[in-house]
């Protein structure tokens, strides 16, 4: 039996992730504020802050998109770097190795939730 830790943030349904190719919630991190990048891929739900580190931009910036034409990857619409959905690494050579900051997620009873210490949920 999984147990809930009382300061679980929930983020949504999974039923809800599945359907849609990804959402965001604004959050602050450290009591930075940040955006958070939500997306349900190859079966599991991943999360990262939604900042590109080439040019500090959500990776969504210039279009309703976070994945690549093939599907096979995260893009950030700004400058077409790639990045390893399960890993968050990009695979671009500028910013080759360097990785999207990865946020905790938790699964509990068809409802996903953020599972993150220093991280509020603002909307």
């Amino acid at each position: 039996m999984t147990v809930l830790h009382p300061k679980l943030k929930a983020i949504c349904p999974v039923a809800q992730l599945q359907q849609q190719p990804f959402t965001t919630r604004n959050i602050t991190l450290k009591n930075q504020p940040a955006s958070a990048l939500v997306f349900w891929f190859d079966g599991s739900a991943y999360s990262y802050v939604n900042h590109c580190m080439h040019m500090h931009r959500p990776l969504n910036c210039e279009q309703d998109a976070i994945f690549d034409e093939t599907g096979n990857y995260l893009r950030c619409s700004m400058h077409g770097f790639i990045f390893d959905p399960k890993t968050g690494e990009c695979q671009s050579p500028v910013c080759l190795g360097q990785r999207l900051q990865a946020l905790r997620l938790q699964e509990h009873e068809g409802m996903l939730y953020f599972a993150e210490k220093h991280l509020t949920l603002l909307d």
